[in-house]
């Protein structure tokens, strides 16, 4: 007997999912005739456990499995439990297949390292930037999007890159208002695309923020060498001031100045102070100073997503999820 809709919300309540995601991921379809036939119950199980990365006969057995757990590799754990990781990585996989099932397949650039993706950008813009570095993914078919679902009530993972068939898909959980702080998180997972650390898995999870982090195993240091290497051209860029104490407006009129002259934006060069020094108030009260300040980054970057989708190539159903994952739900 498939299981009714309440005790299908129960399961996944018990197994750790937030009741946002699970009303987010339920069918719109569903109505409260439906409960009255077992086709549409069993249905209803089958969709909500494709959309959170669960095994629908396990599900219908009164016991979630993760399907997406162990060909994971997680990164900067924290104080992540086992049954959190499972959670995000599933959900996440499941998020970044559809992503992928609306986006084009392009060729990615075999044998391309940082250096060589900077200066390809750098061939037709002053910086490399997160606008440079959107374009660069969706031009190589990797679609990244701000999720605006999370599975867990209180964790949210830094970003995650999902891979299927050799085609990459970025999701980024952690959202700032600042350019520069974004660029970074997408470098450093495009970081982890160029050096193949996906090689043997089909995700990569970043729970922590690397550019804060106090320790990062040999994968993550090569990720944010690389990261760094695409956005200012040096693996570990020693950008210091010339007094040990100074104020955030010194700061965004000193990267301001230099940024022409360096090939470095300036938000990331105000970045790199915070990351070689630890004087991270003074980075972050830089950044609220250097134009265009505070923006509505993660909206900006879904809204490219959504322009950017083959909504024709999704069914009404995976249209409607992948619509709630990114906060759209009006695109034509």
């Amino acid at each position: 007997m498939p299981l009714t809709a309440r005790q299908l919300r129960r399961e996944l309540r018990e197994a750790g999912i937030a009741n946002a995601a699970i009303n987010a991921v339920w069918p719109e379809w569903w109505s409260s005739e439906a409960k009255d036939s077992l086709s549409a119950t069993a249905e209803l199980t089958y969709t909500v456990a494709r959309r959170l990365g669960l095994s629908p006969r396990a599900l219908f057995d009164g016991s979630p499995q993760f399907l997406w757990h162990d060909s994971t590799k997680f990164k900067n754990l924290g104080t992540a439990t086992d049954q959190e990781q499972a959670i995000l990585a599933s959900f996440g996989t499941a998020v970044g297949r559809c992503a992928l099932s609306a986006t084009a397949p392009v060729a990615f650039p075999a044998g391309a390292d940082a250096q060589a993706v900077r200066n390809a950008i750098l061939g037709q813009a002053a910086f490399v930037d997160l606008t440079e570095l959107l374009t660069f993914c969706w031009r190589t078919g990797i679609p990244v999007i701000q999720l605006r679902i999370f599975p867990l009530r209180q964790k949210r993972m830094q970003a995650m890159t999902v891979k299927v068939n050799g085609r990459y898909a970025i999701l980024l959980g952690y959202e700032s208002q600042y350019y520069a702080r974004m660029a970074y998180i997408l470098a450093h997972e495009i970081g982890h695309i160029l050096l193949g650390h996906l090689e043997h898995s089909d995700s990569l999870l970043d729970m922590e923020d690397p550019l804060t982090a106090n320790e990062l195993d040999a994968e993550e240091l090569e990720a944010e060498h690389a990261a760094f290497v695409l956005l200012t051209g040096r693996p570990d860029p020693q950008v210091l001031a010339d007094s040990s104490s100074y104020r955030a407006t010194q700061v965004a009129h000193a990267a301001m100045e230099a940024a022409g002259r360096e090939q470095i934006e300036a938000g990331i060069l105000a970045l790199c102070l915070g990351h070689a020094t630890g004087k991270w108030a003074e980075t972050f009260g830089a950044l609220k100073i250097i134009p265009p300040g505070a923006q509505s980054v993660g909206e900006q970057i879904n809204r490219l997503a959504a322009s950017q989708f083959d909504w024709q190539e999704l069914s009404h159903a995976s249209r409607d999820y992948l619509e709630q994952a990114i906060g759209h739900g009006d695109n034509a």
